[in-house]
């Protein structure tokens, strides 16, 4: 794999030098230039969702709005958000940033809302001034920044779902005075969600005898409260420099009620057949970026970025199980707490080479303090105390990176960019529960990136780069996670790993692109591979009568896929045909893990199949604007190992929306999403020469109307 990449990129550098007589591009290369066409211009490969699209079609969840991006799904129940994931893969093999910081542990993207954000870059391949832990890409959320003198907005609305009522209110302020400008956006949410679900538990002998039959509805009642502030200042100073301040506040109260009643049509009842347990967690995360650009001699730049973070959060839970006749059985009691404190330091310097070059070099550092506890007791019927553990713990995470790229105009037709990052990680730890951890991995990481233009609206893009995954820190701690009751092989109890090694990857990345005269329509074909080498997989194992699921590297793996997309005026083809906008994407991915053996043997349980479609019409003789999209994500089976397997339902959504405008400052937004309603169901099963064990999981959904009304003053 790793030759074959070497040669296309060989290839590629010899057809760039071969054309190398054609006159050079006057103007000089920027690198990260902005603007509409900053897609079609830049070298580097850079899809740009601007603020107005993000907002569309009213979504409530950052999620929602992205499922409908080129190469982005998201995993688990639909209408439900999920896990963020690019090339169907997710699990920190997609890097998640905000304002091009990786995120700490647990950030939910869910907490931002789409009003607070100004654009989402979706790198495909890595480059060397971003952070190479993008084995299958980088989402990056950059937070609003207008500056318009005077500009103040609200808006206010509400969803519905379950007959449950949820209320959502934003504003932003912004102004300028003289060479000072500010920007204040806040979100507050409340919502109120019931989620039900059935557990189906099936176990079968060796001679396919049935042995245990199970059937537990369950519901979930969800009320989560939060506030999300975005200030941001800048001011321009008398030497021509820029100093800008990006703060983030989230203040987030979550209430969780889980009830579980069990009926046994076979076999004997678990050990709690009825239970109910409260979550309950209070947190707080702030963050601050100090941003400090100032011009130089011979159009150099010099920026330096200083970045402080904070978060805590303190939850307690409990769980109260009861016998088959509802009489008390026994009970849970989890004490825990995060808290994580990270400084930032990165800094480059860009200078121009020429009319058609532009180097830059930079250093990307940072300092993590992560303390955790988890203090947990276990009581009988009577309430007498069973066990007690604390299995607190705190680890600092460092990191140092130091790069270099150079992105040059070769030819009108060629342009290249080349970079190099060197990154370590170092990571200590301490834990009252086990032995103390020590890891330390560094990364060289090249990425050579090209753009050849067959004409003004034609042109192919190849980016070969390495890119890498490291351990999450809960994966490395040894300590162990238990299941509240009927610990099996498809519910086993989690345990870290300090042993684990970063994943490494070679990609390769092609795509072939068509701009058409009408402004951001084009049409899009790409194609990527990657070979990872020391996978992480999930290894199960039973120990003194426990199963156990951890984390181990089990040895490569390979991924590929290609995706379509295609974004234009339905004029564009038709000529007589109504103002309608067409959007249409799809992806195919294909993956296998050396060691599972085969068929459907896919990494991470990979998202095989993805596509969507939407429509948009604007009236001509009304302020209306009517359209929607239509989401389909493949399930199917996963092998992932050689007894354990699981396997899930497609996804097919349907959202609707209108937006009504009065005058250029008000409008109205309703908008409908999943309106299929489709039931999704996940199967886990676990076969050996004892027999069979499987739990099925259905989850029935349900449609969301929501209600927006914006106003500009």
């Amino acid at each position: 794999m790793q030759y074959r990449l070497l040669v296309c990129s060989t290839l590629l550098l010899a057809a760039a030098w071969a054309n190398a007589d054609d006159t050079p591009a006057i103007q000089q290369v920027q690198v990260g230039a902005g603007g509409a066409d900053q897609r079609q211009r830049d070298t580097t490969a850079v899809i740009v969702v601007g603020h107005d699209e993000l907002i569309r079609q009213g979504d409530s969840t950052l999620a929602d709005a992205l499922k409908r991006l080129p190469g982005v799904s998201i995993a688990g129940v639909q209408g439900q958000g999920g896990e963020i994931r690019l090339h169907g893969l997710g699990n920190g093999y997609t890097q998640i940033m905000l304002n091009g910081v990786p995120v700490p542990t647990g950030f939910s993207l869910d907490s931002i809302a789409p009003e607070l954000i100004e654009r989402v870059e979706i790198m495909r391949a890595a480059t060397a001034e971003s952070s190479n832990q993008a084995l299958a890409g980088s989402i990056n959320i950059v937070l609003r920044k207008s500056v318009a003198a005077g500009r103040r907005e609200w808006s206010t609305g509400i969803s519905e779902k379950n007959g449950q009522r949820s209320p959502t209110l934003s504003t932003q302020l912004s102004d300028r005075v003289g060479d000072f400008n500010y920007t204040l956006a806040a979100t507050l949410t409340r919502l109120r969600s019931a989620t039900p679900t059935v557990d189906w538990d099936e176990q079968r002998d060796a001679h396919d005898q049935l042995e245990l039959l199970r059937r537990t509805p369950q519901t979930d009642a969800v009320h989560d409260d939060a506030l999300v502030i975005a200030p941001r200042l800048s001011w321009k100073l008398a030497d021509g420099a820029t100093l800008t301040s990006q703060n983030y506040v989230n203040l987030r109260r979550l209430d969780h009620h889980h009830v579980a009643n069990e009926t046994d049509f076979a076999g004997a009842p678990s050990d709690f057949p009825n239970s109910v347990s409260d979550y309950t967690s209070r947190s707080t995360v702030l963050r601050s970026d100090l941003d400090w650009n100032k011009p130089l001699a011979d159009a150099a730049t010099l920026e330096v970025k200083l970045a402080a973070s904070g978060s805590r959060r303190g939850a307690a839970f409990r769980f109260d199980g009861s016998d088959i006749d509802k009489q008390p059985a026994g009970r849970h009691d989890v004490a825990s707490g995060p808290s994580e404190d990270s400084r930032t330091s990165s800094g480059s310097y860009r200078v121009p080479l020429g009319v058609s070059q532009a180097l830059a070099v930079g250093w990307d550092g940072s300092r993590a303090l992560r303390r955790e506890y988890r203090r947990e007791q276990q009581y009988a019927a009577n309430g007498t105390l069973l066990d007690a553990s604390d299995a607190s713990y705190q680890a600092t995470v460092r990191r140092l990176a130091l790069y270099a790229q150079d992105e040059w105009q070769l030819t009108r037709r060629w342009s290249l960019y080349a970079g190099l990052r060197w990154e370590a990680l170092d990571t200590v730890g301490t834990s009252l529960a086990s032995a103390p951890i020590a890891t330390r991995s560094s990364v060289w990481s090249p990425s050579l990136q090209a753009l050849y233009k067959f004409s003004e609206r034609d042109q192919l893009r190849v980016a070969l780069s390495r890119s890498y995954k490291a351990p999450a820190l809960a994966d490395l701690v040894p300590r162990r996670y238990t299941t509240d009751n009927a610990n099996s092989a498809t519910n086993p109890d989690t345990q870290g790993n300090p042993g684990l090694r970063p994943e490494l990857a070679w990609g390769l990345d092609a795509a072939v692109e068509h701009y058409l005269r009408h402004d951001g329509a084009l049409l899009s074909a790409s194609a990527y591979a990657r070979r990872i080498r020391d996978v992480t997989q999930q290894q199960l194992y039973q120990s003194a009568g426990v199963w156990i699921e951890s984390p181990v590297n089990d040895g490569n793996a390979s991924v590929r896929g290609v995706e379509l997309e295609a974004k234009l005026p339905l004029q564009a083809v038709f000529g007589s045909a109504p103002a309608i906008d067409v959007r249409a994407n799809l992806a195919r991915n294909w993956s296998s893990v050396d060691r599972v053996a085969g068929p459907d043997n896919r990494l991470d349980r990979q998202l095989p199949f993805n596509a969507n479609l939407g429509l948009d019409y604007r009236l001509r003789d009304a302020p209306l604007t009517i359209g929607g999209g239509y989401n389909f994500q493949a399930g199917g089976p996963v092998a992932l190992s050689a007894h354990l397997a699981t396997d899930s339902s497609a996804k097919r959504e349907l959202d609707l929306y209108a937006l009504y405008r009065t005058g250029e400052r008000t409008r109205l937004r309703v908008s409908a999403a999943n309106l299929l309603r489709q039931q999704h169901s996940e199967i886990a099963s676990y076969r050996d020469d004892s027999g069979t064990l499987r739990k099925t999981t259905l989850a029935p959904t349900a449609a969301t109307l929501r209600i927006v009304l914006e106003q500009q003053f």
